[in-house]
């Protein structure tokens, strides 16, 4: 009887724990998943003129988002580059990497999808990468002191 009632309430107890730590289900997504999914490509800012010189564009860039602005940090600007590529994420990954070097950015993270570089905290970039619809698709995350 003593075991029937513990795990009668070790499994109520786990039933609130089925998508996360956020109590959240997989039909409710949380307010940032909402706000992803309500900005569409057609919605969202592609004006690049704040990019800086140490994230440049692959040459057949397809610009979906790009969006810059103040960081959290005092002092510091950073922004979200998305668009697709007829290139590999293999190259895209290499061609980063070289892009990084030549710069003077420090490699900091890499995997075949993923790959970012530094300069102290002065300058930061990561790039990742995925296939869509036929297509390389192509997030950069950059920061950089003002």
């Amino acid at each position: 009887m003593r075991l029937r009632i513990i795990l009668a309430g070790a499994m109520l107890s786990l039933g609130g724990c089925e998508a996360g730590n956020d109590n959240q289900s997989a039909e409710e997504p949380g307010p940032a998943a909402a706000a992803i999914a309500g900005a569409g490509a057609g919605d969202a800012p592609t004006d690049c003129s704040k990019l800086p010189d140490f994230v440049p564009l692959y040459a057949d860039a397809r610009v979906e988002t790009c969006v810059s602005g103040p960081a959290s940090e005092p002092h510091r600007e950073s922004g979200t580059l998305v668009y697709t590529t007829g290139a590999s994420p293999e190259a895209i990954i290499a061609w980063y990497r070289d892009k990084a070097a030549l710069d003077g950015l420090v490699p900091a993270l890499s995997t075949p999808s993923l790959f970012s570089a530094r300069d102290g905290g002065k300058r930061s970039m990561m790039a990742v990468v995925e296939t869509a619809r036929g297509a390389t698709k192509v997030t950069l995350n950059w920061g950089r002191d003002t």
